[in-house]
C-alpha cells in the first residue's frame, strides 16, 4: 500500500478546490500496521468545513478532518489548552499532499514549533487534582477484594500514572497506542515497570509492583493528596 498515493488521490477526487491537505498520524512511518488508516486534514476555503468523516479508497479507511485556517486555529488551541493535540501532531508530523499558495507548508511548518514549545505547564490546581486522583485510585487498590474490580482500578491508575509523567514532564499527553509510545519515550524505565506491574494484576491478581510504581511516580509530584482537598463548583452551577 501507498499511503500517500491513496490519501491524494481521495483528496483529489473528494476536494478539488481545497487548499491544501496534509496526510497525518502513523500511516506514512514505521509504526504503520496493516489495518492503520489514514489521517487526512484537508483545508478548505469555506462550508462545508469543519467537519470529520470516514470514507475508504481501495479498501483502505481514511479520516477526513476538514477545517478552514480559522476553524483549523480554533480547534488546535483548544487542544493545546488540554494539553493534547491530535491536530498539531498530524500537521506537524504529517506530508504534505497539496499545497496551492503555501499554507500547507506554513502550516506544518508553525505546528512543528508549537510541538516543540510543548503544551501548557500544569497549574499547581492542575496537579493536586492529579495527585488527588492517583491516591483515590491507590486506595482502590488497595481495599479492592473483587478480582474483576482490581482489573479496572489498575486499568485507570495505568493511565493516569502514564498521564502525570508526560504532563510533569512537560510532554503532550495522548490516548490508546499514541500515550504508550510517548510514555516510552519521556521515561522507557518506568514504562517498562508501569507495564509489568499492570500485567501482573491482571494474570495473577498481584497489585504490589503496579502499587510501588504508582505510589513512586506520586511522590516525585508531592505525594498523596487527599484530607483537605476541595474544589469549589464553577461559577455559573452555584447559586
Amino acid at each position: 500500500m501507498d499511503p500517500v498515493r491513496i490519501a491524494r488521490e481521495v483528496v483529489e477526487a473528494r476536494f478539488p478546490a481545497a487548499r491544501a491537505a496534509i496526510l497525518g498520524g502513523s500511516a506514512n512511518t514505521g509504526s504503520r500496521t496493516a489495518e492503520s488508516d489514514l489521517d487526512v486534514v484537508v483545508f478548505l476555503d469555506g462550508q462545508p468545513a469543519p467537519y470529520r468523516e470516514t470514507t475508504e479508497h481501495d479498501g483502505v479507511p481514511v479520516e477526513l478532518f476538514c477545517h478552514t485556517p480559522e476553524s483549523y486555529e480554533a480547534f488546535a488551541a483548544q487542544e493545546t489548552a488540554s494539553r493534547r493535540s491530535p491536530l498539531l501532531h498530524m500537521c506537524g508530523e504529517g506530508v504534505v499532499l497539496l499545497d496551492r499558495d503555501g499554507f500547507g507548508q506554513r502550516t506544518r511548518t508553525e505546528a512543528q514549533a508549537r510541538l516543540r514549545a510543548g503544551p501548557p505547564p500544569l497549574s499547581s490546581t492542575d496537579l493536586e487534582d492529579h495527585r488527588y486522583l492517583l491516591t483515590d485510585l491507590l486506595d482502590d487498590l488497595d481495599g479492592a477484594d473483587d478480582p474483576d474490580e482490581l482489573v479496572f482500578i489498575a486499568d485507570r491508575l495505568l493511565i493516569a500514572v502514564a498521564e502525570l509523567i508526560l504532563l510533569t514532564g512537560g510532554r503532550w499527553r495522548s490516548h490508546g497506542k499514541w500515550l504508550l509510545r510517548r510514555l516510552r519515550e519521556a521515561d522507557p524505565k518506568t514504562c517498562r515497570e508501569l507495564l509489568l506491574g499492570y500485567r501482573r494484576v491482571v494474570c495473577a491478581g498481584d497489585p504490589a509492583l503496579l502499587r510501588r510504581v504508582a505510589a513512586g511516580v506520586l511522590d516525585r509530584v508531592g505525594g498523596r493528596l487527599l484530607v483537605g482537598y476541595r474544589r469549589d463548583a464553577p461559577t455559573g452551577l452555584r447559586r
